[in-house]
């Protein structure tokens, strides 16, 4: 299944629904069946999946080594702003660059929404460059950021 197809059938379905067709492409490593397990996972809308935080973030890190930028926005906004997740601005700051860096665009990135939001020191601004750069420069799927 190709991205229009996997969102087609996300908001045409039930999530248990679209969980037992997607968990098989997921396990063959499709990124944006990971991307929505992960989605699911960590906020069920319709209440027919139980929520699992952890499994979300696995899949949607899954997602993420496959090069795919919401997976990685998906996380930035996690570590950010949800409660259930520890907050790590300098990670959310990564994954947001990450996510620039795929897409090419790192001058509009949501990186520098967190820069400007929060605050972070310059410090942890390159830190968090430095650690994107490293994931970029071993490729995503090895990423230690993404293996955590």
């Amino acid at each position: 299944m190709n991205e229009e197809e996997i969102i087609s059938l996300f908001y045409a379905k039930s999530h248990s629904e679209t969980y037992e067709v997607l968990f098989p492409l997921a396990q063959r490593g499709n990124k944006f069946a990971n991307y929505f397990i992960g989605n699911m996972l960590i906020s069920p809308i319709d209440q027919t999946v139980d929520a699992d935080i952890l499994g979300g973030l696995s899949y949607l890190k899954l997602s993420a080594k496959a090069g795919y930028p919401p997976a990685l926005e998906f996380l930035g906004n996690l570590y950010a702003y949800n409660e259930k997740v520890k907050n790590d601005l300098v990670a959310a700051h990564t994954f947001f660059y990450l996510a620039a860096l795929v897409d090419n665009k790192v001058d509009i990135g949501y990186h520098l929404l967190i820069e400007d939001e929060f605050g972070i020191s310059q410090d942890n601004i390159t830190k968090s460059k430095k650690l994107a750069e490293d994931c970029m420069a071993v490729g995503l799927a090895n990423c230690e950021l993404l293996n955590e």
